[in-house]
C-alpha cells in the first residue's frame, strides 16, 4: 500500500506541480518559480525554531529585495493562492486513486463482511440485520466548508481526467483552477449553503446510495427490504441554534429545494432509462413520468411518490410478462432509489436552543397571563400545566422571536404534506437540562396548532456538556414516566432519537472525558430503554477531528460492545469530511459501507464484553483525571487571553464561509468560553498546529500511570478494549498534525512564553506517551497510509503556515502601514489550511 500511494498520489503530485508552477498566470510569472524556494526557506528555518517574521525577512532579502513592503505582501498572497491550487491538486490526485490505495482488503468494506458471512445460515442472519438496520448520515453546514461550487466542480473533472491519464485536460484543468477565485466575499446565505450542499445529494449521494442498495440487494437476495437502510439528514435551512438568518421562510425555500433536486435526478435517470426501454408497452409510459416529472420541476402540481411507484412498478412487470425481463434491474434500480429518496430526498431537521424555546415560552404564557403562575410550579406541575392550559392571546400579542419560532414549527407540517412525512420529521433541541425543556417544546407545537401527542415528529434532546451527559439519564427515566412523552414514544413505535454533542462535550470536558463521558451516558439510557421497551437511536454530533468527535468514525462505531444500543447509527457530517470522506461516488460508497459494517460486526459477533470492572474502573480514573487536568488548562489565567491574542480565533468570523456567527450573542465582548461554538474553539488550535483539544491531558497522566509503575495497566486496557484503542489510535491524528516549530516563537513572549511552553510540553509528553504505550516506533504505525497523507499535505502547506503566523506577528507588532492587507492575509490563509488538513475543524 505504501508503494502504491507513492505511485499513484506522490510522484504524480510532483510530476503535476511541476507543471502547475511554470503555468502562465497574468502578473504571477515569478510566484511559480519562487515557491519552491520559500518552501525551502521556511522547512531550514523552522528546524532551527526561527520566528516566521524572520524566515520570510530573510528570504526577501536573498530573492526579492528589491520589492517594497506592499509589493512583498502581494507576493505572499499569490504564493497562498498557489498553495491553494496545490491542495486542490492533490485532493483530485487521491480521489482519483481511491480505489487503489484503499482497496477492497479493508476490513470493515462490505465486501469483506459478505465474504466472511457466506454460509446460508450466517446470510440469514445478516439478512434479518440489514433489514432492522439503519444508517442516517446527516449533512451540516457547520463552516468548514471552503470549497465553492465552481471549485468542486473542476475537483471533479480534474480528478476524471487524472484517472485518464489526460495530460492536455488536466493541464487546461489547471490554468482554470489558477483562475477561479476560491471564497466567498460575503458571507453565504443559509439557502446559499443549502444549494452547496445540495451538490453533494445530486452528484454524490443519488448515487453512492443507490449503488450500495443494488449491490446489497444482489448478495440478499429478495428477503431484503429495507428502503430505510441509508437515510439522508439535512440542517442548512433547518437549523436555527444561533443563526438569526434562519426563519419559516428559508425552511420552507429548503424543503422546495430537496424537492426539486430528487425531482431532477429521477428525470435523469429516466432520461437514461429511456435509451434501453424503447418497448411499445414502456416507451410512451417512461416520455409521460417524464413530462410529468418536468412540470413537477417547475413548481406544477403532479402525480403523488405513490402513483410514481405504482408506475414503476407496472412498466417492471411489462418487462417481465412481455420481454423475458430484459432491463428488470435497471427499473428496480430506480425503483429503489424512489423508496430510499421518496420526493423529499433528505429528511429537514430543525433545531434551536432551549433557552430560546423557554423565552417563547414565557413571552405566551404572559399573553395569556399565566407566566408568574407557571413560574412559581415545581418542574413537575409545570410539566402538566403546559399541556393543560387554555391558550387565549391573539398573534400580535407575542414578539418577533415567538412568531418566527411558531412559525417554523407550522412549516414542517407544511413540508410533510407537500414531500411527504420524512420530509421533515426531526426537532432537535440543543442545550436540553432537564425535562421541562422538552415539556415546553411539545407546548410550542401545541401553540402552533398540532393536536394530541400521535404528532408525526421526533423530538430529539441535544445533551453536549459533561454535566448534561450525567443527567441525561435521570432527565429521559422522567420523561418516560411522564405519561404525555410515553404516549408520544409509543405512536413513535417506542423508537426515541437522542442526540449526543461531541464538540461542546469536548470543549467542556476535554478529549478523553468526553468521549468516556458519551460511552457512559449511551450505556445507562440503553438500559433504562430497554427495560420500558422502548429503542434508542443515537444520534452523534460529530465533526471532523478527534476532538470533535471524527478521525476514524468507524472504528469509533466498531468497538462499542452490546450495552450500547446500535440498530442503528446516525450521525453529521460537516464541512470538511463531506468533501473528502464523501466527495465522489466512490469514496462515499466506501465510507458508507464501513458505517454499515462497523454497527453490524458488533451486532452480529458473540458478546464480548471487555469491560471487565478492572477495565471499566481504570477508565473512570483515566477520564477523570484528563478532565482535571484540562480543567486546570482552561482555568489558567492566560487561557482566554491566549485564545484572543495570539491564535487566529478573533478573525475566523471574517472568512465568510458559514452563515452562523463563530459565537452566541455576537458582538465584541469579552471573550466567554461558554458562548464560544466548538468550530471556531477547535479550528483555532488547529490552524496554529497546536491541536490542543485533541490531546491535552493524555500525556500527564499517563506520565503519572507510568511513574506509579501502572503503565502495564493502561497498555492492557489499549490492547484489550477497542473503544479506548480507537480513542488512542484517533488522538495520535492530532498529534501528527500538530507542528510546534511553527509558533515557537510564541516561547520568547512576555506573557504568553511559559503557558505556551507547558502546551509544547504536554504535546511531546503525550507523544512520547501514547507511543510507549501502543508499542509503535511512530505515531499511526498502524494507518501508514493515513500518516503519508498527513505529511504530505502537511508539507504542501508549510509555507501557507508560515506566512499567517508573520501576519499575525506583524499585526500583533502594529508597526506595518498595511494592517488591512495583513489582516486579509491571516484570513485567506485559512482556506488552504483547513482543505489540506481536511478534518481540521
Amino acid at each position: 500500500m505504501d508503494r502504491i500511494f507513492e505511485e499513484e498520489v506522490a510522484l504524480k503530485y510532483r510530476l503535476y506541480n511541476s507543471i502547475f508552477l511554470t503555468l502562465p498566470f497574468a502578473g504571477i510569472s515569478d510566484t511559480g518559480h519562487l515557491l519552491p524556494l520559500l518552501h525551502d526557506a521556511c522547512d531550514a528555518g523552522l528546524k532551527e525554531r526561527k520566528a516566521p517574521t524572520e524566515i520570510l525577512d530573510t528570504f526577501f532579502k536573498e530573492h526579492a529585495h528589491q520589492l517594497s513592503e506592499e509589493e512583498r505582501i502581494s507576493l505572499l498572497f499569490r504564493f497562498v493562492q498557489y498553495i491553494e491550487r496545490q491542495v486542490v491538486l492533490f485532493d483530485a490526485l487521491e480521489d482519483a486513486a481511491y480505489e487503489k490505495i484503499h482497496g477492497v482488503a479493508d476490513q470493515y468494506s462490505l465486501a469483506a463482511l459478505f465474504r466472511e458471512r457466506n454460509n446460508p445460515t450466517e446470510q440469514r442472519q445478516l439478512r434479518a440485520y440489514l433489514n432492522n438496520y439503519g444508517v442516517r448520515v446527516v449533512l451540516t453546514a457547520h463552516p468548514t466548508q471552503f470549497y465553492p461550487g465552481r471549485v468542486l466542480s473542476i475537483i471533479t473533472d480534474l480528478e476524471q481526467s487524472i484517472r485518464d491519464n489526460n495530460v492536455h485536460d488536466v493541464q487546461e484543468l489547471l490554468r482554470q483552477l489558477g483562475r477561479t477565485p476560491f471564497y466567498n466575499r460575503e458571507k453565504p446565505t443559509p439557502l446559499e449553503e443549502a444549494v452547496s450542499l445540495i451538490w453533494y445529494l445530486e452528484n454524490v449521494f443519488y448515487h453512492s446510495i443507490g449503488e450500495l442498495l443494488s449491490e446489497i440487494q444482489e448478495q440478499m437476495g429478495s428477503g431484503f427490504n429495507n428502503h430505510n437502510l441509508l437515510q439522508l439528514g439535512f440542517w442548512p435551512g433547518g437549523d436555527r441554534d444561533g443563526n438569526p438568518f434562519v426563519g419559516a421562510a428559508t425552511t420552507k425555500s429548503t424543503g422546495a429545494l430537496l424537492r426539486k433536486a430528487v425531482l431532477r435526478s429521477y428525470l435523469n435517470h429516466l432520461h437514461r432509462l429511456k435509451r434501453r426501454l424503447t418497448f411499445p408497452e414502456t416507451e410512451e409510459r417512461i416520455r409521460q413520468l417524464e413530462r410529468q416529472l418536468e412540470s413537477m420541476i417547475q413548481g406544477e402540481p403532479g402525480m403523488s411518490l405513490e402513483a410514481f411507484t405504482e408506475e414503476l412498478e407496472a412498466i417492471k412487470e411489462a418487462l417481465v410478462e412481455g420481454y423475458d425481463g430484459l432491463f428488470v434491474d435497471r427499473v428496480e434500480d430506480l425503483l429503489r432509489r424512489v423508496k430510499a429518496f421518496g420526493f423529499y430526498f433528505a429528511s429537514l431537521d430543525l433545531r434551536q436552543d432551549s433557552r430560546v424555546h423557554h423565552s417563547v415560552v414565557l413571552d405566551i404564557l404572559s399573553a395569556c397571563g399565566t407566566m408568574q403562575e407557571y413560574e412559581a410550579m415545581t418542574e413537575e406541575e409545570a410539566m402538566d400545566f403546559l399541556l393543560e392550559t387554555p391558550l387565549d392571546y391573539a398573534r400580535e400579542d407575542l414578539n418577533e422571536m415567538s412568531q418566527k419560532t411558531l412559525e417554523s414549527i407550522r412549516v414542517m407540517k407544511q413540508l410533510q404534506e407537500e414531500n411527504g412525512e420524512r420530509a421533515a420529521h426531526r426537532y432537535i433541541i440543543s442545550n436540553t437540562q432537564s425535562a421541562l425543556n422538552l415539556a415546553e417544546l411539545m407546548f410550542l407545537f401545541r401553540a402552533a396548532g398540532y393536536v394530541g401527542t400521535d404528532i408525526p415528529v421526533d423530538w430529539v434532546p441535544l445533551f453536549e456538556t459533561v454535566d448534561d451527559l450525567e443527567a441525561a439519564p435521570a432527565i429521559m427515566n422522567r420523561l418516560w414516566d411522564w405519561e404525555p412523552w410515553a404516549k408520544h414514544t409509543s405512536a413513535r413505535k417506542g423508537q426515541q432519537p437522542i442526540m449526543l454533542g461531541f464538540s461542546d462535550g469536548t470543549k467542556d470536558g476535554g478529549y478523553l472525558m468526553a468521549n468516556w463521558g458519551i460511552y457512559r451516558a449511551k450505556e445507562e439510557l440503553t438500559a433504562a430503554a430497554r427495560d420500558r421497551g422502548h429503542t434508542l437511536i443515537f444520534f452523534d454530533g460529530r465533526g471532523g477531528p478527534p476532538a470533535r468527535g471524527g478521525g476514524k468514525t468507524h472504528q469509533f462505531y466498531a468497538s462499542l460492545g452490546n450495552t450500547v444500543e446500535n440498530s442503528e447509527i446516525h450521525l453529521t457530517i460537516q464541512g470538511q469530511t463531506i468533501s473528502s470522506n464523501f466527495g465522489t461516488v466512490r469514496a462515499a460508497k466506501h465510507n458508507l459501507g464501513q458505517l454499515l459494517t462497523a454497527g453490524m460486526r458488533g451486532k452480529l459477533a458473540s458478546d464480548q464484553s471487555v469491560w471487565t470492572p478492572e477495565n471499566r474502573a481504570l477508565m473512570e480514573e483515566l477520564s477523570s483525571k484528563t478532565y482535571q487536568a484540562y480543567v486546570d488548562l482552561k482555568d489558567h489565567p492566560d487561557f482566554l487571553d491566549y485564545l484572543s491574542e495570539m491564535t487566529v480565533l478573533k478573525y475566523y468570523g471574517a472568512t465568510n464561509i458559514g452563515s452562523r456567527p463563530s459565537k452566541r450573542g455576537g458582538g465584541d465582548k469579552k471573550l466567554n468560553l461558554g458562548d464560544l461554538r466548538a468550530i471556531p474553539y477547535v479550528g483555532s488550535w488547529s490552524q496554529m498546529k497546536q491541536n490542543v483539544p485533541g490531546f491535552y491531558g493524555l500525556g500527564q497522566i499517563f506520565q503519572e500511570m507510568k511513574d506509579a509503575g501502572r503503565q502495564a495497566e493502561v497498555r492492557d486496557l489499549y490492547l484489550q478494549v477497542p473503544f479506548f484503542r480507537a480513542l488512542l489510535n484517533n488522538s495520535m491524528q492530532s498529534l501528527t498534525k500538530a507542528n510546534y516549530p511553527l509558533s515557537a516563537y510564541i516561547e520568547k513572549d512576555q506573557q504568553f512564553g511559559s503557558f505556551w511552553k507547558g502546551l509544547e510540553e504536554e504535546y511531546e509528553r503525550s507523544k512520547e506517551r501514547i507511543l510507549d504505550l501502543t508499542n509503535m516506533n511512530e505515531l499511526m504505525d498502524d494507518a501508514p497510509l493515513g500518516r503519508a497523507s498527513i505529511r504530505l499535505r502537511e508539507e504542501i502547506i508549510t509555507p501557507l503556515l508560515v506566512i499567517q503566523q508573520a501576519a499575525l506577528l506583524w499585526l500583533r507588532e502594529g508597526s506595518s502601514s498595511q494592517q488591512e492587507a495583513l489582516t486579509k492575509l491571516v484570513i485567506r490563509c485559512f482556506f488552504g489550511n483547513i482543505n489540506a488538513t481536511r478534518n481540521a475543524a
